[in-house]
């Protein structure tokens, strides 16, 4: 038998690897986990026949039916920061507010770089919303997988009451007016959408705010379709909007949560109504803290509160108009969960729908916890978050072309 011989190493790098059956390669490709987009992109560049396959569009709408909902890229933040500059008389001051980015995947796009004087108001299907009051326009909502964005101007009957525009020198943030308070949502409009894949589709902006003079609460809603605000509609009642509270959205209802109280304003953008609705316990308990609006889990909305060190989670049905009961739908030990340092002074932060993971800031940094599988981790080292804004998306872009629908 003749002797066998190999190919130098710099000739074999020459060629892909070994053949196998598509099929074969699809089947594993598509257990790769959701929130590890860099193993797919460095697998799409080893050869030709991997790369047809993860570009494929059947492929990446098997990959996201396979994985369910999208995955958890990371969470937006805000961060006040203040500088100085100048001696003497000349000196000056400014604060001024950061919005941040933290990966907590494989994923890290440019557009997710600090801005300064952007602040992160809400981020839901794959979109991210802004608000840029030092900008021409009041808001930006970006896509961080596509880096597509759009600039809306607020709706004028709104903006009158949100905004100081007599003074334009005024260098404070145009959100601080004294008695105003508000907050606004952003969420995909595609119809019969399953969310699993929303680039480029129409969305909604959901605004809600609360005048204390005129003792009104006021809601808009923006369409991307029609690149207009609906007309502003009005209740006879002041419920000050927490504006650092969670959103919770079940259908094209959207909940914002009340400042100091447990209360939540609905706003059903459809119907183009609003109304407070006044959580109450099935089982009169005053050991339990003020409750606080999570968002949406199962088609429910979701409210929480730690008492340490438990985690207390209920739920209400959505569209209940005046009070409505609370059902309690667990209760998690954190001590198992937790270091013992992080259970001295734990507060729910954030919540990323349809992934259950709920984030927690602690004395000990910032912690996850998966509501099905009740494992936690470690997300960030810092202790002072308000709130998070998880960003779920599948990230196929650097797969191969991005379709712009399906």
């Amino acid at each position: 038998m003749p002797p066998t011989t190999s190919l130098p190493l710099a000739q074999r790098g020459r060629h892909s690897p070994p053949a196998l059956v598509d099929d074969a390669m699809r089947e594993i490709f598509l257990r790769v986990p959701a929130d590890d987009p860099k193993t797919l992109v460095r697998a799409a560049a080893v050869c030709t026949t991997w790369s047809r396959i993860l570009s494929d569009v059947i492929f990446t709408r098997e990959y996201r039916a396979f994985h369910g909902a999208p995955p958890v890229l990371g969470f937006l933040h805000n961060t006040h920061h203040e500088r100085s500059w100048g001696k003497g008389r000349s000196k000056q001051h400014e604060e001024y507010l950061v919005s941040n980015f933290v990966s907590t995947a494989s994923f890290r796009p440019p557009a997710c770089h600090e801005r300064r004087h952007w602040r992160v108001l809400d981020s839901r299907h794959g979109l991210v919303l802004f608000h840029t009051p030092k900008r021409d326009e009041d808001f930006v909502i970006c896509d961080l997988v596509t880096y597509d964005r759009w600039r809306i101007d607020a709706a004028p009957e709104c903006a009158e009451i949100i905004w100081n525009r007599e003074d334009e020198d005024d260098d404070e943030d145009e959100e601080e007016v004294e008695g105003v308070t508000w907050n606004a949502a952003v969420l995909c409009a595609k119809d019969g959408c399953n969310h699993l894949y929303c680039h480029g589709g129409p969305f909604l902006v959901a605004l809600v705010g609360s005048d204390e003079d005129q003792e009104i609460t006021f809601a808009s809603v923006y369409s991307s379709q029609t690149d207009e605000w609906s007309d502003m509609i009005s209740i006879e009642e002041p419920n000050a909007i927490e504006m650092t509270g969670q959103i919770g959205v079940v259908g094209n209802k959207v909940y914002f949560q009340c400042e100091c109280t447990q209360s939540i304003v609905e706003y059903n953008m459809g119907e183009e109504e609003l109304s407070v609705i006044d959580p109450i316990f099935e089982d009169d308990n005053e050991d339990i803290p003020a409750i606080g609006l999570l968002g949406m889990e199962d088609g429910m909305l979701l409210f929480a509160t730690v008492l340490e060190p438990r985690l207390y989670l209920w739920s209400m049905e959505a569209g209940s108009n005046g009070a409505a009961p609370l059902a309690q739908r667990r209760v998690i030990e954190l001590a198992p969960l937790l270091p013992c340092r992080a259970l001295l002074d734990v507060s729910v932060v954030g919540f990323a729908e349809g992934v259950g993971l709920i984030f927690l800031n602690t004395e000990a940094g910032l912690y996850t916890i998966e509501l099905n599988s009740g494992r936690s981790k470690e997300v960030h080292r810092a202790t002072s978050f308000k709130r998070v804004m998880p960003y779920t998306s599948f990230y196929t872009r650097a797969w191969g072309r991005m379709p712009t629908s399906d």
